[in-house]
Formats: structure tokens, C-alpha cells, sequence
């Protein structure tokens, strides 16, 4: 069965549902109404942007034009992650920018060379796809890993400090403080696998099903891009706190402020 193509209108009516919420948010005297409106408004022009942009890549099935899309959405995933606690420090685009860029080529590289083996590698229905999920996950992974690396260390600097004049190198000292700063970020996405399928129906895979795709073939899809996702948050996490913890340590293996 082929899926209901969506017109204009019938997405009129889903925004629907926000004016909605916006009159119970004023019923209960919240004072966000005019966010969600503009959050609702803001993301409705950039999924048709992007859904436009899609459809001129498929029909061009270009690899140096699918491998520019994937580029530029990886670059404003990075100044995302790095606007996060950009206001705190010093700018660290190139720590998160390695760190997402690593992730994002090995978690799904593997995945469309190793476990999916499409009949080109660059066919955007398979490339993009993932490369679009994994980007929204290590935006928020890398994003929490910095902020609480940054907060811990600034909190234990008289700790580490003590570490280092008993003759801990650097990464001896803070070790602690990074292994915290990877379980935070890292934590939600195991609480995710842990109750996927459980009590949960995935985005992904609630998006197959729409388009009519076999329900085991789906849930097969979806276990894919959730290995893929931890991977690629795996990667990034570890890369961007270690990152972030040589910045604060100068060639003297001083600790030293970020700001």
C-alpha cells in the first residue's frame, strides 16, 4: 500500500494542534505560548526547506552532492554543539568538529559498507538517512559530555591540582571527571535501547511502518541505526572530553582556565 501524500492543508491542520496547546498553556497562565509558536513555525520552514533540498539530491544522485549536504549538516550540528557553552568559553569548534566528524564517518561508514551494502554506496535514501540521524544524536552527546567535563573540572580544580603536585600525570588527574562527563552524555541513549520496542515504538521505525514497509523488515532497519547511533556517540563522547581536557592543561601540564 502506498502512504497518503501529505498536501499543504493537511499540514495546516497539524499546526492545528498547536494553537491548541498554546490556548491551554495561556489557560494555565504559562508564559511560553509564544516560543512553542514560534519553535512549531520555525521548524515547519526548515523541514520543507530540507525536504525540498532532499528531493533535488535524490533525483541528482550525486555522490559529491550528497556527500555536500551531509557536510553542511554536520557543520551546523558542530556550531550547534559548540553554541551550547560557546557563551562559557573560548571557542572549542575544532574539538567538536573532529569529535562529530569521527563519529559520523566511522558509525556510518560501517553501517552502509558492512551491514546494509547497498548497490552504491552514496544512494542518498540510505546515506543521508543515517547520516542525518546519527547528527541529531551527537549534537546533544557531545553537547552534555563538554558542558558537564567543564562544570566537573571547574568544581574539583583544588582536587586535581593536589593530584598533579603528587606527580599525576594530566589525564591521571581528571580521569574521573571525564569518565562522568561519558556516562552522562551517554546514559539517555542506553535508557533509549533499554525500553525500545518495550514501550516504545522508535521514530525510524514508526516511519517505516507509515511508508508500508514489512514490520520485521522495519524493526530490522531500526536495530541498525540504533547500533549505529550508540557508535557514533561512543566515538564523539570519548573524542570531544578528551578534547576539552587537554585545553585545560598547558605544555607545563599546568591546569589552567578555559576562559
Amino acid at each position: 500500500m502506498i502512504p497518503r501524500t501529505l498536501e499543504l492543508l493537511d499540514i495546516a491542520w497539524a499546526f492545528g494542534l498547536i494553537a491548541i496547546l498554546i490556548a491551554l498553556l495561556q489557560w494555565q497562565r504559562v508564559g511560553i505560548g509564544g516560543q512553542m509558536a514560534l519553535a512549531a513555525a520555525r521548524s515547519i520552514l526548515q523541514l520543507l526547506v530540507m525536504g525540498f533540498g532532499l528531493q533535488v539530491i535524490w533525483q541528482l544522485d550525486d555522490p559529491l552532492v550528497t556527500l555536500g549536504g551531509i557536510g553542511v549538516l554536520a557543520i551546523a550540528t558542530t556550531i550547534a554543539a559548540n553554541n551550547r557553552i560557546g557563551d562559557k568559553v573560548n571557542s572549542l569548534l575544532p574539538i567538536f568538529g573532529g569529535a562529530i566528524f569521527t563519529g559520523l564517518i566511522v558509525a556510518v561508514g560501517y553501517i552502509i559498507l558492512v551491514v546494509i551494502r547497498p548497490s552504491s554506496w552514496h544512494q542518498p535514501q540510505y546515506l543521508l538517512a543515517c547520516a542525518g540521524i546519527s547528527l541529531g544524536y551527537l549534537l546533544n552527546n557531545t553537547a552534555i559530555a563538554g558542558e558537564r567535563l567543564i562544570s566537573e573540572i571547574d568544581r574539583h580544580q583544588a582536587e586535581i591540582e593536589t593530584r598533579l603536585s603528587l606527580g599525576a600525570t594530566p589525564m591521571q588527574a581528571i580521569e574521573s571527571y571525564r569518565q562522568i562527563a561519558i556516562k552522562s552524555a551517554l546514559l539517555p541513549t542506553i535508557d533509549t535501547l533499554m525500553v525500545a520496542g518495550l514501550v516504545t515504538i522508535p521514530g525510524f521505525l514508526a516511519g517505516e511502518l507509515i511508508t508500508s514497509v514489512q514490520p520485521v523488515n522495519a524493526a530490522g532497519y531500526q536495530i541498525v541505526v540504533m547500533l549505529m547511533v550508540m557508535a557514533g556517540n561512543t566515538i564523539s563522547t570519548i573524542l570531544v572530553t578528551r578534547g576539552i581536557a587537554n585545553r585545560y592543561f598547558n605544555q607545563y601540564s599546568q591546569l589552567q582556565s578555559l576562559e
